[in-house]
């Protein structure tokens, strides 16, 4: 597989802790926070900005600077355009910030500061399910804003999801059911080692059982649901480890089939849009992809870092070894 670097973000001397291209892959926003090299006076200082890039032909002009958070910002994630230029930004500060670009402005649509802790993670549902955003908080709560057109307000609603501390969402591809619409899931890791699935029903969240069995032994700070119609879900944790989970029918338990180990503790996995690449970034400021093989492992086939991308030969054997028994009858 051949890749090449498009574009190279220049952050200055901020710390860049999280960045996301939007729908069409023309604009890059990313997610700031202290500087590198804190100041003499022994505190962290940054201004606490999201930044906005146009990218298109591999240009790099920065269009926007949205401040308004109060401390470091860990996440952004942007709307899909059908509900026009929104993007979403959460931080350190408790806060969720929803801008929108209004003509050549951005704007804060909806500033949600209920949570009592940092708030680590935001990601808008699939489209068809409306203008949603989940939210982790190191509250132990996900709340999920729901933009209500016709009374033009965002509605609330949280669930309890970890004792120690949310730390990633991830939605569920909308996939349609027999004259139903598509069910509405959200996987979420935390710092109680666990990954929990959960489902709304009328408004309502609750976390589907059986549990997945445990797997992690330090936080997971990611999880990723897997983009290709299936019910697959990867998770990363501090234990330098990424584990695949995979749900054959609906109601069934769901199965740990691979376990990969990375080069370091486990920052951010993501799915390509088809779900045929998993890419794991780690501490150690390596980016590694990764390919199923027919036989259910993970083959390694690319790093990427400040120097580039460098393709790795194919291996003779997979690094993620499928668990015994995975599609054994429950």
């Amino acid at each position: 597989m051949s890749a090449q670097v498009v574009v190279t973000l220049d952050t200055g001397t901020l710390a860049l802790h999280d960045a996301q291209l939007d729908y069409y892959g023309k604009r890059a926003a990313a997610a700031c926070g202290a500087q590198v090299q804190p100041t003499d006076s022994g505190l962290p200082e940054g201004d606490f900005t999201v930044y906005v890039w146009d990218i298109t032909d591999g240009q790099q002009r920065l269009t926007a600077q949205l401040k308004g958070h109060e401390g470091p910002v860990w996440k952004v994630a942007w709307a899909h355009p059908k509900f026009g230029s929104l993007l979403a930004s959460c931080g350190y500060d408790m806060r969720v910030i929803i801008w929108k670009e209004v003509g050549t402005q951005w704007q804060k649509a909806f500033v949600e500061g209920s949570h009592s802790a940092s708030v680590n993670d935001v990601a808008f549902c699939p489209w068809e399910h409306g203008c949603r955003l989940a939210c982790a908080s190191s509250d132990g709560t996900v709340s999920v804003l729901t933009y209500v057109a016709a009374e033009a307000r965002w509605a609330r609603t949280t669930f309890q999801a970890h004792a120690c501390g949310a730390q990633s969402v991830s939605w569920m591809p909308a996939v349609p059911r027999d004259n139903h619409g598509p069910v509405m899931r959200l996987a979420t890791g935390g710092c109680d080692n666990s990954v929990c699935i959960w489902k709304c029903e009328d408004e309502v969240w609750t976390q589907e059982m059986p549990a997945l069995l445990p797997a992690h032994t330090d936080w997971v700070r990611q999880v990723a649901w897997r983009p290709d119609g299936t019910s697959t879900v990867a998770s990363g944790s501090w234990d330098k480890t990424v584990v695949i989970w995979k749900q054959e029918m609906d109601g069934q338990p769901w199965r740990q089939m691979a376990k990969i180990a990375a080069p370091g503790k486990v920052e951010g996995v993501a799915w390509s849009v088809t779900g045929s690449i998993l890419v794991v970034s780690s501490d150690e400021g390596e980016t590694v992809l990764y390919r199923e093989a027919h036989d259910g492992r993970f083959e390694e086939i690319g790093k990427c870092g400040e120097a580039g991308y460098t393709e790795v030969p194919k291996p003779g054997a997979g690094i993620g070894s499928p668990a015994a028994g995975a599609f054994d009858a429950p």
